[in-house]
């Protein structure tokens, strides 16, 4: 049966519950061990070395598909001005107009930081009780190919400066007072959790914010 989401979850080493000034690196993750469901096309977890096919393969699959676990660190990415979106200048969709295009890459905070996270799960698996422990960290430079549990933000973040934010505080456009946008695009950067609960929150604050302010007098509602 696919459980949908089932394990635990700890912020001890996530944003200010841990001191990073020894660390070497800010942010940090949120490291969870977590069950998705004994899925049999997606899971059929190996050690590092399994042949990819055959026999060993299979006998591999059956020895360890009940007796894996897998602990992680979801975390924290900066905001770069070298990882930004612009429209691509080759691509383009079936109407002629050109694609969205991210230039994202990791940098020397977030190496430090899936790193020092991979040594805690390690930790982790060990008192565990793990008996083969296959540690791993995202492809540096990034690769979007492997799957990650990645949270893509930003594009029209909001701030308090026109000139650095497409959005004013209450979601709605400089520049386009009739304009408001809800969405993770509102974020500069993604924390070390999952933006799901903020991006409803600051929607409901927006709706609020168009019915009680907007509505009753249409224009700017932040003058700057």
């Amino acid at each position: 049966m696919g459980a949908g989401a089932l394990g635990t979850c700890m912020d001890d080493f996530n944003g200010d519950n841990y001191d990073f000034a020894k660390a070497g690196y800010i942010g940090g993750g949120g490291i969870s061990c977590a069950n998705s469901g004994a899925r049999p096309i997606q899971y059929h977890p190996t050690p590092r070395g399994t042949p990819r096919w055959g026999s060993a393969w299979k006998k591999a699959v059956v020895d360890h598909y009940n007796h894996t676990a897998r602990i992680g660190n979801q975390g924290a990415v900066m905001a770069y001005r070298q990882n930004y979106l612009d429209l691509d200048p080759t691509y383009s969709d079936a109407f002629g107009r050109p694609l969205l295009r991210m230039t994202f890459d990791f940098q020397d905070n977030e190496i430090k930081q899936m790193n020092g996270q991979a040594d805690i799960c390690v930790n982790i698996a060990k008192e565990m009780g793990a008996k083969t422990i296959d540690r791993s960290i995202s492809p540096v430079p990034y690769s979007i190919v492997p799957y990650q549990s990645t949270h893509n933000t930003g594009g029209a973040v909001f701030g308090t400066d026109r000139t650095t934010s497409v959005l004013n505080k209450y979601m709605q456009v400089w520049d386009v007072p009739n304009v408001f946008v809800t969405g993770a695009c509102v974020f500069p950067q993604n924390a070390g959790k999952n933006p799901t609960g903020p991006v409803g929150a600051l929607a409901y604050w927006a709706a609020d914010a168009i019915k009680n302010k907007y509505l009753k007098t249409p224009g700017p509602l932040v003058r700057a």
